[in-house]
């Protein structure tokens, strides 16, 4: 999926929320800067899509242009990872409302969705949510849901890559995680995470809170060495591009995963997230706001 002028207003957009949520301790003058910085930083961008178009040539997909924007607030703030306490309040958010909601996880299909709800989660896009009255697992509503392909994929697999997508999120995870590992003892799982901080992605170093703990005892937790919220095959090294390729079974977190696997045709490849912007509804053909649980073997979907 190709990087367009409205994913660039989206980017700049939420550089401009999160200045906001950010307590007094910069002057109203770093902030105008980064506002003025990441406007030059679109400005180049954005010829970059209309070269490409005029040449017919193949865009940035969104996740690898969110990179510059992210390395010049982190370094005008000094500070490398500048969403490290949103991170840890979602996933201190996440556990009190996994352990208090009342949600079914008897099966995969169960936990399937429940992973999916945790994708709400998501400080990087157009929409908003709270977790105050956004995780309501009895009205989920998915545009698309492969779950026979999934589970006839895990009967045969030996190997699943989960790609993670944010903090907080990874609790839901886990929820997914727990039953394939129940259901599938034979399966050896790899999480995936964000090689440095972005956004509010998922690190190594989130994942030492002690709320995140059983990731550990589950799955080979590896770093994709990966800055951009989003898995760009071209920019893995070349042992997280084997891992990809020898997995059974992948399950890519995310609209920003999304993004960067939809061009991957694969017969393991399954597709977990929620359509949160008018460009990936329109390029995808999913309602905006619906759920979506995509084998993405590269055939037709009603």
């Amino acid at each position: 999926m190709n990087l367009t002028h409205t994913c660039l207003e989206c980017l700049y957009t939420q550089i401009h929320n999160f200045l906001h949520t950010l307590e007094s301790s910069h002057s109203s003058t770093t902030y105008d800067e980064i506002l003025s910085q990441t406007k030059a930083i679109i400005n180049r961008l954005s010829l970059t899509i209309d070269r490409d178009s005029a040449e017919a040539g193949i865009a940035l997909p969104p996740p690898k242009a969110a990179i510059a924007i992210y390395e010049n607030l982190a370094k005008t703030l000094n500070d490398p990872d500048p969403y490290k306490n949103i991170k840890i309040h979602s996933i201190e958010s996440a556990a009190r409302i996994l352990a208090t909601a009342n949600i079914p996880t008897s099966t995969i299909s169960d936990c399937v969705k429940v992973a999916a709800l945790g994708n709400v989660i998501d400080y990087g896009s157009q929409t908003h949510f709270s977790f105050e009255s956004d995780f309501d697992f009895a009205n989920l509503a998915f545009a698309h849901f492969d779950i026979e392909a999934f589970e006839q994929g895990l009967k045969n697999a030996k190997s699943l890559l989960y790609i993670a997508d944010n903090a907080g999120e990874n609790l839901f995870d886990l929820v997914l995680l727990r039953a394939i590992k129940k259901s599938y003892p034979q399966i050896e799982s790899i999480y995936l995470v964000r090689g440095k901080p972005i956004i509010n992605d998922i690190t190594l170093s989130d994942l030492s809170h002690p709320l995140c703990a059983e990731i550990h005892t589950l799955c080979d937790v590896r770093s994709s060495h990966m800055a951009s919220p989003g898995f760009i095959y071209a920019d893995a090294p070349t042992d997280i591009q084997a891992m990809f390729d020898c997995a059974d079974v992948i399950v890519a977190k995310g609209m920003g995963n999304y993004e960067c696997l939809e061009s991957h045709k694969r017969a393991n490849l399954f597709l977990l997230f929620k359509v949160k912007c008018s460009v990936v509804a329109q390029y995808s053909g999913f309602e905006l706001g619906k759920m979506v649980f995509l084998h993405n073997k590269g055939e037709e979907y009603a």
